[in-house]
């Protein structure tokens, strides 16, 4: 083989990356600002419209309140954004801080329980998870993870 055919393959390597990348960066903003499509269509979740609301008010500011009484599907949700989030932002960290260490634990146990087993890509995306007393967390594959802790004056450091 000459020179420039070599040349042309390796050319013709980068410009397939290239596109691919272009693709890739399209569709990481088109979910970034649709995070409840991305739910849909790459966690394979149907929400209800309210749900899908929520998850957007969600991404689009710091501070969010989301008032319901008891099976209004709040850690649900909260689950929801909390994988959406590190999926989309590789190399973020979540911490999950509440009264008790349980309250806490409920949100890597409903990703586990009920989000992983219906969605392939989820389990892909996850590298591991623990939900014991100790140690309650969730790792991504690229690197983003989501961690527990009590909100007390001890666990001040883990804001």
């Amino acid at each position: 083989m000459s020179k420039q055919a070599v040349l042309n393959d390796v050319e013709l390597k980068q410009d397939k990356a290239n596109k691919i990348m272009e693709g890739i960066n399209l569709w990481t903003s088109f979910y970034r600002a649709n995070p409840h499509r991305f739910a849909r269509d790459y966690l394979g979740l149907k929400l209800k419209r309210f749900q899908q609301i929520i998850l957007c008010m969600m991404f689009q500011f710091t501070n969010s309140i989301y008032l319901a009484s008891r099976g209004g599907g709040k850690s649900f949700l909260i689950a929801i954004f909390c994988v959406c989030y590190c999926i989309l932002y590789p190399g973020t960290t979540v911490c999950i801080a509440s009264g008790t260490r349980g309250q806490s634990t409920e949100i890597i146990e409903k990703i586990q329980t009920i989000l992983m087993p219906d969605s392939p890509n989820l389990q892909m995306e996850i590298a591991d998870i623990f939900t014991s007393q100790t140690k309650a967390a969730c790792y991504f594959k690229n690197t983003s993870r989501i961690i527990v802790v009590t909100s007390a004056e001890s666990a001040r450091h883990n804001r």
